[in-house]
């Protein structure tokens, strides 16, 4: 459970990385995250997270929280949607907790990347408007 060295993939970001910073005195932010990880908790799992934030500190990438593996992603993929095109009127798909607990891991992607989101999210309730009784 040692990490010997980068692979290829983070060699080439890590020369990249120096190129650009000898240069022109410009970086690259190397985000890493984990995709399709499964929702329970495995030693496995444990383990490569110490292993990523052991080579984050030593290579310089900044790791985040990815995205579970959820069956709504197939359910979506099937009709052509994703998570964002849920505020869409006439996708026909009802919201369940596997949604919001999906779209809030999304927020917290975006948030962790630093993507300014709108206001009045996706979770929000739509405003009450008053009717005139009369």
């Amino acid at each position: 459970m040692r990490i010997l060295r980068p692979s290829h993939y983070s060699e080439m970001v890590w020369d990249i990385k120096k190129q650009r910073g000898l240069r022109d005195g410009g970086s690259i932010h190397w985000v890493v995250l984990r995709n399709r990880l499964s929702q329970l908790d495995a030693r496995n799992k444990r383990d490569m997270e110490g292993l990523l934030r052991d080579l984050a500190r030593r290579i310089g990438f900044q790791l985040i929280e990815g995205l579970c593996e959820r069956v709504i992603y197939r359910e979506m993929y099937l009709k052509g949607l994703t998570l964002l095109d849920l505020r869409e009127k006439g996708t026909d798909i009802t919201l369940s907790m596997s949604h919001i607990a999906a779209r809030q891991e999304l927020r917290r992607l975006l948030d962790a990347l630093g993507v300014p989101q709108q206001a009045g999210g996706a979770d929000e309730p739509e405003p009450v408007r008053a009717a005139a009784v009369g």
